[in-house]
């Protein structure tokens, strides 16, 4: 607290200099003198495009939230925050980025906000990405700060110990995403792609944990598409148990079995016993959801989830330790 009241002594201070802005958003570019001292930031505002901010030795840089230090902001070459400026309207000039003329404006207050770009990815045609961690998600950015993909994953928060691989292919995204976007014909008209993974418990019983992983991906602001997975994992070591062990007839009968518990036309239900996987067997409150994605049935493209009512012969298909219970 007194620091920030310093902080808005600061500022009142300043407000009676002249004229002063505040602009907020993220560091595209780092400028240095031949001593290796940052002399200037490029950031990619929210409300003014691309600006440079001059910092001089009267400049004050602040930690405001994150884990970026003023130290690590001034000195890592490789630390691309968001940050709030507050600059000096009066010293406005011009100068080229990237090509093109681009405002610049003195620095009098920078806040720190975090942000780290610490990693890089490369595409199969040599281009790099940066890698933004931000509020739990990994932003895939191109080297002018055009944003290509955002990915996220979560997990159920009963589970300590289990770490589930990604259950898509990100580097295809990745050269899908930028294919995508050298296709655009304005590039600020481009939609970044974005992929998230979510592991939820939909069931439980005294031995099992049950969850349904859903990936989420949207290529354009009109297409997203979903596809979910069942898992049983052991409540004490939270190692995965196969489906097939849950149940007491073989393997090969199961599909079958479960779709006869639903009321569905022959045409359906032969459609539905072709393209059954076990995977797609997802346990909820004290019975079974199918879950088919898009594209794998013969009767149709869009996905489809059968629903069993028939909890007593759900049941019966199960060994007594595998019955499920509703978590509500």
């Amino acid at each position: 607290m007194k620091r920030l009241i310093v902080l808005l002594l600061f500022v009142l201070a300043l407000s009676g200099c002249g004229r002063e802005m505040w602009l907020k958003g993220e560091v595209i570019g780092r400028e240095t003198d031949e001593n290796g001292n940052l002399t200037a930031i490029v950031t990619e505002t929210e409300s003014h495009g691309t600006v440079r901010f001059f910092l001089t030795e009267d400049t004050v840089v602040d930690q405001l939230n994150g884990e970026i230090t003023v130290e690590d902001f001034l000195t890592n070459d490789a630390v691309y925050p968001v940050v709030s400026v507050y600059a000096d309207a009066n010293t406005k000039t011009f100068g080229s980025y990237e090509g093109e003329e681009i405002p610049g404006y003195t620095a009098l207050l920078i806040h720190l906000e975090g942000g780290y770009k610490s990693n890089t990815k490369v595409l199969a045609d040599g281009t790099t990405l940066h890698i933004v961690e931000k509020e739990g998600e990994n932003q895939y950015e191109l080297e002018d700060g055009t944003l290509l993909l955002t990915e996220s994953q979560s997990t159920a928060s009963v589970l300590q110990k289990l770490k589930l691989e990604p259950l898509y292919d990100l580097s295809e995204l990745l050269e899908q995403a930028y294919a995508a976007y050298k296709e655009t014909e304005n590039p600020s008209d481009f939609y970044p792609y974005a992929v998230s993974q979510t592991t939820s418990l939909t069931a439980s019983n005294e031995k099992l944990y049950y969850l349904e992983t859903e990936v989420r991906l949207s290529t354009d602001i009109n297409n997203t598409t979903s596809n979910s997975l069942g898992l049983a994992v052991d409540r004490e070591t939270e190692i995965p148990i196969p489906t097939a062990e849950l149940f007491t007839c073989p393997e090969n009968e199961i599909g079958t079995n479960l779709l006869a518990l639903a009321d569905l036309s022959d045409a359906d239900r032969a459609a539905m016993e072709s393209a059954f996987r076990l995977e797609y067997v997802i346990f909820v409150g004290d019975s079974i959801r199918i879950k088919f994605p898009e594209n794998s049935l013969s009767t149709q493209s869009e996905g489809y989830v059968v629903y069993l009512e028939d909890t007593e012969g759900v049941h019966a298909l199960l060994r007594d330790w595998a019955i499920s219970k509703d978590i509500g």
